[in-house]
């Protein structure tokens, strides 16, 4: 099925129709600690884990997948005067990275977890983050009946990977939950293959020695509304109010691709999930005002290292910019939109080996103007 906001339609769990005011958050106060306390080597790391240092640097042994390089543990940087949490869980690439799970984000409301994205390793993800953050008691939120909703900003392989698990890990071990899950069009015919390829696993639920119920095995999808550039509300209940809005992603075939803005109605937080693309008119409306954008970025500075893109410097130029965010791009959208805080996800922060620096991107973000900036890590809190 299709939501339109033209159309007034909205899912729901108990319809509420008004709309809240928008809350704020302050960071002014809290930036430079938090930046500070980002730099710092925890007491808990991964700098000790066993390590060879590559003979030869290839897209598989990057130098940002070093543990050398990860100094520092889950942090929580969130609000204490707001119960709404936005907790990274996968904060990675397509490249392999065992400290970073592919794309997959979580916001907490009233102690329930509304997913975005979900790239590799997301039931992975949820173990580390409930075993490293203390900030929110995550095994409750994390309960396998809460694992419910999950909203995909686009259909590339790294930020979906993640949905087999979503929809029969929780299965497995008792959850009657029906999934369901939103994104762009193309997201039914994904998560059909996905329920008819893993048959085996459903029946084995149901016809196997534990003689489970189907309830929990499935997923209902919403398709966004392709002929609407910003659809609107499409999502409500009693904790959440959430929006699409049409980016920019450009890669082939990929027509469609959505951020999404969440307003949670206890505190009026307003955070908006870009997905990967760089400045586009749908970006800025879903970002405008917001407290926070979880954006990806990109260097530009140390372009030529990037494993990908081309074999020239002006080839990775043109390619990797038509499909992501640099310096320059990230500063017009914070400008454009008034975003008051950026929690910058799926770091393209190449370097050589020599001259690696886990903040490098966020220092060259820092440099182009764009303020209030963070480089978070899986299972950071916000």
């Amino acid at each position: 099925m299709r939501f339109n906001s033209n159309k007034n339609l909205l899912l729901n769990a108990g319809l509420v129709f008004c709309l809240l005011g928008i809350g704020q958050i302050s960071i002014a106060d809290d930036y430079a600690d938090n930046l500070a306390e980002g730099a710092k080597t925890t007491e808990r790391n991964y700098m000790n884990d066993p390590f060879v240092r590559p003979a030869k640097v290839t897209s598989l042994v990057l130098p940002e997948t070093w543990p050398i390089f990860y100094n520092r543990g889950p942090l929580d940087r969130s609000p204490k005067d707001k119960s709404s949490k936005l907790l990274t869980m996968g904060t990675g690439l397509p490249s392999a990275n065992t400290y970073r799970f592919g794309p997959a984000m979580a916001l907490i409301v009233n102690d329930y977890p509304y997913f975005i994205d979900c790239g590799e390793g997301w039931y992975r993800a949820l173990n580390r983050s409930a075993i490293t953050q203390k900030g929110v008691d995550l095994i409750k939120v994390f309960d396998l009946n809460n694992l419910k909703y999950l909203f995909i900003t686009h259909l590339h392989e790294d930020h979906t990977v993640g949905i087999p698990s979503f929809i029969l890990s929780p299965y497995k071990y008792g959850s009657t939950t029906d999934k369901v899950i939103f994104g762009p069009v193309g997201t039914e015919d994904l998560i059909d293959c996905i329920v008819n390829g893993w048959q085996v696993d459903r029946q084995t639920g149901t016809q196997g020695p534990t003689h489970a119920t189907p309830e929990g095995s499935s997923a209902t999808v919403g398709e966004i509304d392709p002929d609407t550039e910003f659809p609107g509300p499409f999502f409500e209940d009693d904790n959440v109010k959430v929006e699409a809005f049409r980016t920019y992603h450009a890669h082939g075939s990929l027509r469609y691709t959505y951020a999404y803005r969440f307003t949670t109605k206890p505190d009026g937080r307003v955070i908006a999930f870009g997905g990967d693309g760089h400045h586009s008119k749908g970006l800025i409306e879903a970002a405008k005002n917001a407290d926070i954008l979880v954006m990806e970025g990109c260097t530009w500075k140390n372009l030529k290292y990037a494993p990908w893109g081309g074999n020239t410097l002006q080839e990775k130029e043109k390619n990797i910019g038509a499909l992501h965010m640099f310096p320059k791009d990230m500063k017009r959208v914070q400008e454009e939109s008034g975003v008051k805080a950026i929690v910058m996800v799926h770091e393209q922060n190449y370097s050589s080996p020599e001259n690696f620096n886990r903040l490098a991107l966020l220092h060259e973000m820092q440099e182009a103007g764009v303020k209030n900036i963070y480089s978070a890590m899986d299972g950071d809190l916000y």
